[in-house]
C-alpha cells in the first residue's frame, strides 16, 4: 500500500467504504478529533509518525467530530481524542486521550497480532546523545549510514537534516530537501525540521549573541530587539533560553510574545518535550 493513501481525513458518509469494508484488508485506527482540541494536536502527529512508518500494514482514518456528530454519537465518544482500533469490520479495541509513542505502537501491535517495525529506540538515543555532546559530524556520518538502508525513515531523515544545521551547511541541507518528494516533505518532523534550518539560515549573518544580548539590555522595552534575540536563542539551539526570555517578557509584550511563541511551537512540532513544557507554562501566564 502507498504510504500517500494510509492517511485519510473521511465524513460519515464513508464510514462504512473507509473502515468498516477496508478493515477487512487492514488493520484500521479511526481517530476522533476537533480543531480546538488541545491533546488531539499533540496525539495526531504520534499517530500520523507510526502510521507512515508502518510500510501499508495499518491505516489511519481522521474524523472531526464537529462535523461528524452522528458518528461520534454512534461510537458513543464521551472525549476526545478517541483512538478505535477495527478489524473485519469491528472495533477491537480503543483508547483516550493522550499515551505516549511506545503505548500506541503496544497498542497497535495487539491489535494487528504482529510486530509494526523494527525498533530503532537504541541507535535514536545514541544520536542524541552525539547531539547532545555536540559531536555533529559524528552525528550526521551515523544518519547517512542508517538512510541508506531506510531511506523512508522519517525521524532519521528530519534529525539528519537537522544536523545539517546544527553544522551550519545550509546549503547542502537545501539541496538534500529538493532530493525528498511530496509525501517527504509533508511529514511533521521533515516540516519541523526544515523550519528551524530556516531560522538558523536566517540568523547566521545577523549581530553575535553577545552583541544582540547588549542590545536587548539596553533598551528590553523594545520588542524588536526582544524577538531578535529569542530568534538568536533558538538559532543556536538555546530553546530554554528563548521560551525564558519570551515568558519574562510576557506581560509587556502579550501579543508579541504570543505570536512569537505559536511559531516556534509549529517548528519544534506539537510533540517535542520543550512545546509541551512551554505551552503549559504560556497557558499559566495567559489565564493568570
Amino acid at each position: 500500500m502507498n504510504e500517500n493513501l494510509a492517511i485519510l481525513e473521511i465524513n460519515e458518509d464513508q464510514f462504512e467504504e473507509k473502515v468498516l469494508i477496508a478493515s477487512s484488508s487492514y488493520l484500521i485506527l479511526v481517530d476522533f478529533w476537533a480543531p480546538w482540541c488541545g491533546p488531539c494536536k499533540q496525539l495526531t502527529p504520534l499517530l500520523e509518525k507510526i502510521i507512515s512508518s508502518a510500510k501499508g500494514k495499518v491505516k489511519l482514518i481522521k474524523i472531526n467530530i464537529d462535523e461528524n456528530k452522528q458518528i461520534a454519537s454512534q461510537m458513543r465518544i464521551q472525549s476526545i481524542p478517541a483512538v478505535f482500533a477495527f478489524k473485519d469490520g469491528q472495533p477491537v479495541d480503543a483508547f483516550q486521550g493522550v499515551i505516549p509513542e511506545k503505548k500506541i505502537i503496544e497498542f497497535i501491535e495487539k491489535s494487528l497480532g504482529e510486530k509494526l517495525a523494527e525498533d530503532f529506540t537504541e541507535f535514536y538515543q545514541n544520536i542524541s546523545s552525539l547531539i547532545d555532546a555536540k559531536e555533529y559530524q559524528n552525528a550526521s556520518e551515523n544518519l547517512e549510514e542508517f538512510l541508506a538502508n531506510n531511506p523512508d525513515n522519517y525521524q532519521g531523515l528530519a534529525l539528519y537534516i537537522e544536523c545539517l544545521g546544527l553544522l551550519k551547511k545550509y546549503n547542502e541541507a537545501d539541496d538534500f530537501s529538493k532530493s525528498l518528494n511530496a509525501d517527504t516533505l509533508s511529514n511533521e518532523l521533515v516540516k519541523s525540521a526544515l523550519q528551524k534550518i530556516a531560522i538558523k539560515k536566517a540568523n547566521q549573518d545577523g549581530p553575535e549573541l553577545e552583541d544582540l544580548k547588549k542590545i536587548y539590555h539596553q533598551n528590553p522595552k523594545d520588542h524588536n530587539n526582544l524577538t531578535k534575540l529569542a530568534d538568536k536563542y533558538f538559532a543556536e539551539n538555546m530553546i530554554e533560553e528563548c521560551f525564558e526570555l519570551l515568558l519574562e517578557n510576557y506581560k509587556g509584550n502579550k501579543d508579541v510574545i504570543k505570536k512569537k511563541f505559536i511559531e516556534l511551537f509549529d517548528t519544534l512540532g506539537n510533540t517535542d518535550i520543550n512545546t509541551i513544557k512551554y505551552r503549559k507554562k504560556l497557558s499559566s501566564l495567559m489565564f493568570a
